[in-house]
This record gives C-alpha cells, sequence and structure tokens, in this order.
C-alpha cells in the first residue's frame, strides 16, 4: 500500500471509530448543555480546570525532561520555575474542585483512602505486576 493510500484508508478508519458527539457539533453543543446542567452551570470551570491540568502538566513534564535528557541544569532557579508550575497545577485542582462542588480536603481524603486499598502495607511491586494483565 502506498503511503498516501496508506493515509487515506487511516483517516477513514478514525472516522469510523469516532464518536458521534465528536464528529457533530450540535451533538457535542447538547452534550455540553446536558453536562453543565448537572455541573450546575460550571462546565466551562471544569473544562478550563481539565485543559489546564493537561497543559500545566506537560510544561512539567518537558522541563523535567530537559534536565534529564538535555543536561539543563538543575539548579536553584529551575527548581522555583518546577515549584511555580506545580502551584499553577494547584490553581486548576481547586478550579476542578470548585467546578465539582467538593473541598479539597475531600479530595486527598478519598486519594488517601484509595491508594491505601491498594497498598495497605505501603508501595507493593507485586500490585504492579499483577496489573500487567
Amino acid at each position: 500500500m502506498e503511503n498516501k493510500e496508506f493515509f487515506d484508508y487511516y483517516a477513514k478508519f478514525v472516522d469510523s471509530v469516532t464518536s458521534e458527539t465528536s464528529q457533530k457539533d450540535d451533538l457535542f453543543a447538547a452534550r455540553m448543555a446536558e453536562l453543565s446542567a448537572k455541573l450546575e452551570g460550571k462546565y466551562a470551570r471544569l473544562d478550563n480546570a481539565v485543559a489546564g491540568l493537561s497543559g500545566e502538566s506537560g510544561e512539567i513534564a518537558d522541563l523535567w525532561k530537559k534536565i534529564k535528557f538535555h543536561q539543563l541544569a538543575y539548579d536553584e532557579e529551575i527548581k522555583d520555575k518546577l515549584i511555580k508550575e506545580l502551584g499553577d497545577v494547584c490553581w486548576y485542582l481547586c478550579l476542578a474542585a470548585n467546578a465539582l462542588n467538593v473541598p479539597l480536603n475531600e479530595i486527598i481524603e478519598k486519594n488517601i483512602r484509595k491508594l491505601h486499598e491498594r497498598h495497605p502495607h505501603g508501595f507493593s511491586p507485586a500490585y504492579m505486576q499483577q496489573k500487567k494483565g
């Protein structure tokens, strides 16, 4: 199969496995309205928070990649930049909590319970092996 033929095939395949809501603006708008009602009008906040968390996490990951693989010096200036980016993650986390109408401490408490159930005696490599399959 030639490149153009392959990419045409792949584009059709991608379209065939894409949800209708992802393809049609009217269905997407209806879904946004439905979610906005469930979120008591805070859809935009949650949407912003989700995008922001992804973006800020990406900035941290990119900076860490440069430290590890591009020999960017890890010094106080870079540490401060990491701290500031983590602060941005916190900001978006708070925005998401607000959109979900849940206090941050509840998010943290649920995370502690989840991790305690997963690792009752501390981290276990056996648990990670179990998750492979």
